[in-house]
């Protein structure tokens, strides 16, 4: 896009060079040794390098600090480097990082996650969500003796090639065909293992029911990244209850709503539960974690012994090590603790960020809706109307990719996959400081005629 010198825009991109040049050294000298510095999908409206975190805020190279809503891309409801989780890790550090064989804090973990979703009855620890969504694929494919799997147009389930399967733009809303993201992923996935289903929609039940002797697997989020929704739960209801009657096994992918929505995650919040569920993120305090829980029956293939034909294959050499596992049990132990009052402040304050942004672009009759659920944010830039993934194909990019070279202008990081997340660290006044920075990135945006 051409943005006139004296436009708002301009102003802002000229005001974010000025205060970042160690930044742009550094993304220079990366380019010849880093294709990419995290993944494509997180690249920033200006190259922002981060030196230190605190509670809500962090730092970057040239000593700018910002409000922070990429909250680790999700780990980090209790804030950057909260005392209790640091205190834990300082601890363990003294007396080993990484072992190979068991540790005692495992065990300590697993319960924790057993006390926030009773049908944890058996857990397994890796190293990411991408990890857990593919060993919960591979379990429900063991214990079924089915190949095929069912995930949701628009969900996401990390990177491995299983999860790489969306809904085809030009199928139907009510029977999405499947189609590959980028390429590298063998065709004979999307053929022969996995289908994709209409998410929010109770056409979804009768693919299930139609496909149930093919189907090992449903696997659903609780929340969808890019329209996280609070009103799902009578449908996640009736997913359950379809799933059980048709005998198809029910994962829910908790990775991003483990330990956020409540202590319970999704499971808690819309009165749900399941077969399987991974988690990850939040559960170890930022520390690289995922897991894979659920029923007894099905977990207890993946631990049997190598070479039994009856069981589930899983490895890794740092999954469930010991800094890992104190980082977790210090966190979960913390919201536990105070789950009472510490979710509902924190979706409380969520939905009060969404409602002042809300309000702002109704009044001003703005093409824009700041969709939450709790403290998971995606704003997108049109009016009302959006039920899924599939509402967004009409969305004004250009007033969006404004926005937040404006946002950041203002001290407010935004993730560059737009997704995003507060935390306890965010007290009243952050809320209303990045409100206000959201409301005065709007009006620069309708000042160029964006929006």
């Amino acid at each position: 896009m051409t943005v006139s010198a004296e436009s708002a825009g301009a102003r802002a991109r000229q005001s974010l060079a000025d205060r970042t040049p160690k930044s742009r050294d550094v993304h220079k000298k990366s380019a010849d040794v880093l294709p990419i510095e995290v993944v494509p999908t997180f690249e920033m409206p200006t190259p922002i390098y981060i030196r230190s975190s605190e509670g809500a805020t962090m730092t970057d190279v040239d000593g700018n600090t910002y409000i922070d809503l990429t909250m680790g891309f999700g780990p980090h409801v209790l804030g950057h480097r909260p005392k209790v989780v640091e205190d834990a890790l300082h601890d363990q550090l003294t007396r080993g990082w990484h072992f190979g064989l068991h540790n005692e804090r495992q065990e300590e973990l697993a319960h924790l996650i057993a006390d926030a979703a009773p049908m944890a009855e058996r857990t397994i620890f890796c190293n990411s969500g991408t990890e857990a969504t593919m060993y919960g694929m591979r379990a429900a494919r063991g214990f079924t003796g089915k190949n095929r799997v069912a995930v949701f147009d628009g969900c996401y389930h990390g990177a491995h090639d299983y999860a790489l399967v969306k809904a085809d733009p030009e199928s139907p809303r009510s029977e999405p065909g499947a189609k590959i993201m980028g390429t590298g992923v063998p065709r004979t996935i999307r053929d022969d293992t996995m289908m994709v289903l209409p998410y929010a929609d109770a056409a979804a039940f009768d693919l299930i029911r139609a496909n149930k002797d093919e189907l090992a697997l449903v696997m659903v989020q609780p929340v969808q990244n890019t329209v996280p929704r609070d009103d799902v739960g009578p449908w996640l209801k009736e997913l359950e209850t379809v799933c059980r009657e048709a005998q198809v096994l029910l994962l829910l992918d908790e990775v991003v709503t483990g330990f956020r929505l409540g202590f319970g995650g999704g499971m808690e919040y819309f009165g749900v539960s399941g077969d399987l569920a991974t988690f990850g993120k939040a559960l170890a305090g930022g520390l690289p974690i995922g897991a894979l829980s659920g029923r007894a029956e099905v977990m207890d293939l993946l631990g049997k012994p190598w070479g039994d034909p009856k069981g589930v294959f899983m490895g890794g050499t740092f999954s469930g090590n010991p800094l890992t596992m104190a980082g977790g049990i210090a966190t979960l132990g913390h919201m536990k603790e105070h789950q009472v009052t510490l979710f509902p402040a924190l979706n409380s304050e969520g939905d009060r960020l969404a409602n002042a942004v809300n309000s702002f672009c109704e009044e001003r009759q703005m093409g824009a809706t700041l969709l939450n659920a709790g403290s998971i944010f995606y704003m997108h830039f049109k009016r009302g109307g959006i039920a899924s993934s599939r509402d967004l194909a009409d969305e004004n990019h250009e007033a969006e990719h404004e926005f937040y070279v404006h946002l950041l202008d203002k001290g407010v990081i935004v993730p560059g996959i737009h997704l995003f997340f507060t935390s306890t660290a965010h007290k009243p006044e952050h809320i209303d400081r990045v409100a206000t920075a959201f409301q005065d990135a709007l009006m620069a945006v309708r000042e160029d005629g964006l929006i």
